[in-house]
């Protein structure tokens, strides 16, 4: 089968992953990432210019990575996606999509006219009801990531919910544990993922990432952002160090994160009648020192930092990174890539 490539366009950074299956094996062929150009490029007078920019930074990326298949899946942003769990009567497949305009009219802050609605089935019942997932993105959204991969020469396969995508690295990861509430900690928002029995129950985007708690260190120590991110990096919420002062000066952000976990745990319990048996945590912010112990002290279950790549096979590639402290960073583009190889 031929290699896809998972591109995940974050603010901070563009990740990319090439990935390869043979047999029942999976293996990693390339990864990378590079900095994301600090441009508005999904809207605003001169979003032209500023996808012209993202595409060089991409473009440069995959030639240094020497990528050389064409097929990419990439995700949209968790804050420009609208998502809603709804549950219809039974219907054909052909009036689904009838019947999920009229109930987005009730979720969606847009004209129909102007968003892109797509849906998974959830569940249907033995009376035939259903329950679908649903998601819903802005028409320009969308155009302006069409436009960037066809400006770089790719052939855009598909265009998912980073929920989507999470969900295929997390089960692709962690086996078992059947109701896992994954938290992606990118650099300005936080992304929330409830899985009960391997299927999306909710999710959230909560506005926490990891600029928030650099600014606080900045802040709260008089220390530029530079020297506040290593600081954070190094001590992040462990009491023990620099007498807890960095501790002290992003804990409140914490609490506030922990508190809307607690609100989506009972949420989840709401909706399922069950409760999360695993926080699974990803992306930047995920390895921060102290965070593991802290939201299990305050939550009261298991937390765990999601390890992406154990059932990949990577011994064909000389890492340019260490996937047991760093992988977590790549769980959104590994999942994407792995959209044609499940």
């Amino acid at each position: 089968m031929s290699e896809i490539v998972g591109v995940d366009v974050g603010i901070g950074s563009i990740k990319v992953i090439s990935l390869k299956k043979e047999g029942e094996k999976v293996f990693l062929e390339s990864i990378g990432e590079t900095r994301t150009p600090q441009v508005d490029w999904l809207k605003g007078d001169n979003k032209g210019k500023s996808i012209a920019r993202v595409a060089v930074a991409l473009k440069s990326l995959l030639s240094d990575l020497k990528i050389r298949p064409k097929k990419v899946v990439s995700c949209l942003p968790e804050d420009q996606v609208v998502s809603r769990l709804i549950r219809l009567p039974p219907l054909k497949e052909s009036e689904i999509k009838d019947a999920l305009k009229f109930e987005a009219e009730t979720f969606v802050p847009y004209p129909l006219s102007e968003v892109t609605i797509d849906y998974e089935v959830v569940e249907e019942d033995e009376a035939g009801r259903l329950t679908i997932f649903v998601i819903a993105a802005r028409n320009e959204v969308v155009a302006s990531y069409m436009k960037l991969f066809k400006s770089v020469g790719l052939e855009l396969l598909a265009l998912e919910s980073p929920a989507v995508a999470m969900r295929r690295a997390v089960l692709n990861s962690i086996k078992g544990e059947t109701n896992v509430m994954v938290v992606d900690m990118g650099e300005k928002y936080s992304g929330v993922v409830s899985l009960n029995k391997k299927k999306i129950i909710f999710t959230r985007s909560l506005s926490v990432g990891g600029e928030s708690l650099t600014r606080a260190i900045s802040i709260n120590l008089g220390l530029d952002m530079a020297s506040a991110e290593e600081y954070k990096k190094a001590y992040g919420l462990k009491e023990s160090e620099l007498e807890g002062k960095i501790r002290s000066a992003i804990l409140p952000i914490y609490s506030s994160l922990a508190e809307e976990l607690r609100k989506a745990l009972v949420l989840f319990n709401s909706e399922t009648g069950e409760n999360v048996g695993l926080l699974a945590l990803s992306g930047g912010g995920a390895v921060l020192p102290g965070l593991a112990e802290e939201l299990t002290r305050l939550l009261g279950l298991e937390v765990q930092v999601l390890q992406p790549f154990l059932r990949i096979d990577t011994n064909r590639l000389q890492l340019p990174i260490d996937l047991n402290s760093e992988g977590c960073r790549f769980t959104l583009a590994l999942g994407l890539a792995l959209r044609r190889l499940e």
